[in-house]
């Protein structure tokens, strides 16, 4: 479902860890406004596994309002963070950045 993924090495720390950025971007169409949107998966490429999420940062273009009071929720598999957000107008780029730490 992304379209346009990208990765960043943010820093190598000392006992072998890294932090490392992944972004995807996602078309939000008519089916998926306004409901519940699963399987929005970011990869992080950089690292071989995911120890811990240190943020998880939302884009739209054009400017929407996603609702922040709804659960957003999040697996973590591998180099890989999946999540649900909910109420997102169609015709939305969104875009979604984890930032992330784990061995490289």
């Amino acid at each position: 479902m992304p379209y346009n993924e990208k990765n960043d090495l943010i820093a190598m720390l000392r006992p072998g860890k890294v932090i490392a950025m992944g972004k995807a971007d996602f078309y939000i169409d008519t089916e998926q406004a306004g409901t519940a949107i699963g399987g929005l998966n970011v990869r992080v490429p950089d690292l071989r596994m995911i120890e811990y999420v240190l943020q998880i940062q939302f884009y739209s273009n054009p400017a929407v309002y996603i609702m922040s009071h709804a659960p957003i929720n999040k697996k973590i598999s591998g180099n890989v963070v999946g999540m649900s957000i909910y109420y997102v107008t169609a015709g939305t780029t969104l875009t979604i950045e984890v930032v992330a730490i784990g061995p490289p």
